[in-house]
């Protein structure tokens, strides 16, 4: 007995392992190239369904999906209405891996495990396009070979006294199946895998057909909250878009519910199916129904949602106003529109001082220091991969000498963020400070904000501003380096503030570099333009 029950548990541990690995394996696979898929899918009639189906087939996991669809938005590969859409109907996708729990996969998981074996005695595991077959192959293997040993081992369980006194309980009243359902599902992060679990132990006779059919629901619930609360620390369209799965994972399980609960003989019996299969069925439908429903009640629920979680302006400015995946298409026109968002972007840094300078620390409407930074390199993130993919469409020409030009650019403003961001928070760890320290820091910050704000003017077409950038970046070395004296002297800083006003007047002198670095870039994009 025991050692069925431990080849029980051990099937389960294959497959939760699998599953997880077969997520990292579809990750690694080009997430631009599947973010650039899947919006050019929207775009086909019925795309939205299509690209939503797909996307959970891949991920067999609505958070998953839902974050992804949140990525498509961020980057304005899709809008919002299609990123509602896709979301919807990923759920439908994810009902692939319920029904393979109602089959039998041993020779596929055998075949899987045995190319792998074949891609190594081979030895064409050492590429990287070998290793990422290997990678995903194992998975699915690892999967497959878990769900078949669940099968066959399943019914090992009912002989442990302990597994049953569990399932007897869970089988007295739908309401605690529906509530072990949910919590797991809050614990594992997939409806799916929860569900398939339902159907397996259904298989073995664990689980009686009501109760599975409540797990299954209670699993689609689950799913929305878990989707729900993973993004608790977002706001305005990616939250809207997270409370909005979740708002179709639970219309879809409320929907059904009363069927499973009062009618599960009925459903059996309508259905003529196997009840694996039949399981497998009910978890699709919720799915179809949370779609559909949600696509008909849209109005109202997008009503709702916005109440939840309303739009943050201030957020929105790190959103892509200007380049579009299409404009890469035609290099003149996707050097244009990089440019400008290049511009909005540079603009935006001098406000991530405000924490640190005098009367405007107590702004309300200003972004943290670690979130400003996080959406700053997101922004940054979208114009490098907007131009890459303009210069692997048009590899030669003199445009490319441009965008090119304009990646130099994304680097330096990439640094700036990231100094920018640790001067600010060396400063606020600052104890109280002397009257020297005071006048260094704020003779510090209000040079950069300065500086900072000449370059994004010259960004936006003053070209005025190159010259008097080089004459102020010009002789700073000798000033820093009396300051770092003094404070290693003490004789300016106290000791609580001396190291990080040490660090803080060395990401100083980085940042007026930089600055200088930037210039020189937009001054050489203008001639060039």
């Amino acid at each position: 007995m025991l050692e069925g029950t431990l080849a029980a548990f051990a099937g389960l541990g294959f497959f939760l392992a699998g599953l997880h690995m077969l997520s990292e394996a579809v990750r690694a696979l080009a997430v631009r190239r599947l973010r650039l898929a899947l919006a050019r899918v929207s775009k086909l009639p019925f795309g939205n369904a299509l690209a939503g189906s797909l996307l959970g087939a891949l991920t067999q996991s609505a958070s998953a999906s839902a974050f992804i669809c949140i990525g498509l938005l961020n980057a304005r590969a899709v809008s919002f209405n299609s990123a509602l859409s896709i979301s919807a109907w990923a759920s439908v996708g994810t009902s692939v891996l319920v029904f393979l729990a109602s089959v039998d996969l041993r020779l596929l998981a055998l075949l899987a495990v045995g190319l792998v074996g074949a891609l190594y005695l081979a030895s064409l595991h050492r590429g990287e396009v070998g290793r990422r077959t290997t990678d995903l192959l194992l998975a699915i293997g690892v999967t497959l070979f878990g769900l078949t040993m669940l099968k066959a081992t399943g019914h090992n369980l009912a002989e442990s006294p302990w597994v049953m006194e569990f399932f007897t309980f869970a089988s007295e009243a739908w309401i605690y199946s529906f509530i072990i359902a949910f919590i797991v599902t809050l614990l594992m992060q997939s409806s799916s895998t929860v569900s398939a679990l339902a159907v397996m132990l259904s298989a073995t006779g664990l689980v009686p057909l009501e109760a599975a059919m409540v797990m299954v629901c209670g699993a689609n619930a689950g799913s929305g909250m878990s989707v729900a609360l993973i993004s608790s620390h977002l706001s305005g369209p990616p939250r809207q878009l997270a409370l909005w799965q979740a708002a179709v994972k639970l219309i879809g399980a409320l929907t059904v519910l009363p069927f499973a609960v009062m009618m599960p003989e009925a459903v059996e019996r309508a259905t003529l199916l196997p009840v694996p299969v039949l399981l497998s069925v009910i978890y699709l439908v919720i799915n179809l129904l949370g779609a559909v429903l949600s696509g008909l009640l849209r109005t109202p629920l997008l009503r709702l949602i916005e109440r939840l979680a309303p739009a943050d302006g201030e957020l929105r400015q790190f959103e892509p106003s200007f380049i579009i995946d299409e404009a890469t298409e035609d290099p003149e026109t996707a050097f244009i529109l990089a440019r400008r968002e290049q511009a909005k972007l540079v603009s935006l840094i001098p406000a991530g001082l405000a924490p640190v300078r005098h009367g405007e620390e107590t702004e309300a409407a200003t972004l943290d220091n670690d979130t400003r930074r996080r959406l700053a390199l997101a922004l940054v993130a979208n114009i490098s991969d907007f131009v890459s993919e303009a210069v692997a469409n048009h590899p030669v020409g003199t445009e490319v000498t441009r965008l090119l030009l304009l990646q130099r650019c994304n680097e330096h403003i990439s640094s700036i963020v990231d100094a920018l961001h640790g001067y600010v928070r060396e400063l606020s760890t600052l104890a109280e400070m002397t009257v020297q320290e005071k006048a260094m820091c704020e003779s510090m910050t209000e040079t950069l904000h300065l500086l900072l704000g000449l370059v994004a003017e010259e960004a936006e077409g003053d070209d005025s501003n190159h010259a008097v950038l080089e004459r102020l970046t010009a002789g700073r070395s000798d000033v820093m380096t009396r300051f770092r004296q003094q404070i290693v002297a003490q004789d300016t800083a106290s000791p609580a503030n001396r190291e990080p006003l040490f660090v803080a007047t060395g990401l100083f002198e980085r940042m007026v570099w930089l600055v200088r670095q930037l210039s020189s870039d937009v001054a050489d994009i203008a001639a060039a333009a």
